[in-house]
């Protein structure tokens, strides 16, 4: 008989192991409520055992049911103060994981409890996420921060190389020439120079005009978004011989400058990929307005690609830069392109109330 018994120990102990560790996961109300019930009934049921023992012993002392009482009552206070601190012990480490969080410590998560409830986890399981999640972020704004530093500095550099070559070099011609123009004695040759420092000083100031155009557009400012937009997209397709098809009189009101400059510059992205990359025949640039949205769509009949397939690195900067800046007007950009199909850049942007 004594195997079976040793069988039965093992058991036993696992059963009463799986019940502790149900018990410790039960919500806290109900952990309260459990601790303050059986508190309860092992006090009145002592407590009725002690009385019914001093009522057949002819005692009756008032001494003793004080201090019984008093113990029952520290006791109460003892067994609740341990099991609030066992269960509260999750929300302490979630608050432990944010201070740490709060001081720069953006690997710090909250460990798993075996004190918590389900509800504890499930909240343990959010914290968590959430912090993954701004991690994420937190990686690609620096991901984008260092591209936009790169696409800056290779500005900088094409800004540059075009005024050393190409305005730098006509001023400086200009110079040699009118020093030899200080020097000569013929009317009609001193004309002839006069004539070709004019033609090329034109040629600089255009290029100048064209530098500040690539820049920052005129007429966004002058003549407002429809016409910057059509403009862009006129010269993209005449350099490309791709044909255009442009109906944005929707924007033809004025509304405020970052709306102006967000849709500018994510027109300008597509319509640029559109013309010189895509190896499209037909572009087309729409738009649209009512509640309380600007709605633009560029289409291609180009080579299109795979959208899910394309690494966001592959992208590149621009489609990349163009979500970004939608991003932080609290637009959307969606891009829906097919292999051999072409490719539709659909942007929305919100515009508050009044804001034309």
């Amino acid at each position: 008989m004594a195997a079976p018994a040793a069988d039965r120990g093992p058991s036993q102990g696992s059963a009463a192991s799986a019940l502790i560790s149900r018990l410790l996961r039960l919500p806290l109300f109900y952990k309260i409520l459990i601790a303050n019930g059986v508190l309860f009934v092992l006090g009145a049921g002592v407590g009725i055992a002690l009385a019914v023992h001093m009522a057949a012993a002819g005692l009756g002392s008032i001494g003793v049911v004080v201090l019984f009482a008093v113990t029952g009552v520290a006791l109460s206070l003892v067994v609740n103060a341990v099991i609030l601190r066992l269960a509260l012990r999750p929300l302490e480490l979630q608050e432990e994981t944010a201070l740490r969080v709060r001081e720069g410590d953006w690997t710090a998560r909250v460990p798993d409890s075996a004190l918590a409830d389900r509800d504890l986890n499930r909240l343990t399981q959010l914290f968590n996420d959430m912090l993954d999640d701004v991690s994420v972020y937190r990686g690609r704004l620096r991901d984008v921060a260092a591209r936009a530093l790169r696409a800056e500095e290779d500005e900088r550099k094409r800004i540059s190389r075009e005024l050393h070559d190409d305005t730098a070099q006509v001023l400086t011609a200009l110079l040699i020439r009118l020093r030899l123009a200080e020097r000569t004695d013929s009317l009609s040759r001193l004309r002839g120079m006069l004539a070709e420092m004019r033609d090329d000083l034109t040629d600089a100031v255009d290029g100048v005009r064209r530098l500040a155009a690539g820049l920052r557009p005129p007429a966004l400012d002058e003549l407002g978004l429809a016409a910057a937009i059509e403009k862009y997209a006129e010269d993209a397709c005449r350099s490309h011989d791709v044909d255009l098809d442009v109906d944005l009189a929707a924007l033809r009101q004025r509304f405020s400058p970052d709306v102006e400059l967000a849709l500018y510059r994510i027109a300008q992205e597509a319509l640029s990929n559109a013309a010189r990359h895509s190896g499209a025949t037909r572009v087309s640039v729409h738009a649209a307005s009512g509640g309380g949205e600007l709605t633009l769509v560029v289409d291609d009949d180009g080579c299109g690609f795979d959208v899910a397939a394309k690494s966001e690195e592959a992208r590149g900067l621009g489609i990349t830069g163009m979500m970004e800046r939608a991003s932080y007007m609290g637009a959307t950009v969606m891009i829906e392109s097919t292999i051999g199909e072409g490719t539709r850049v659909r942007a929305i942007i919100p515009v508050a109330p009044g804001a034309t």
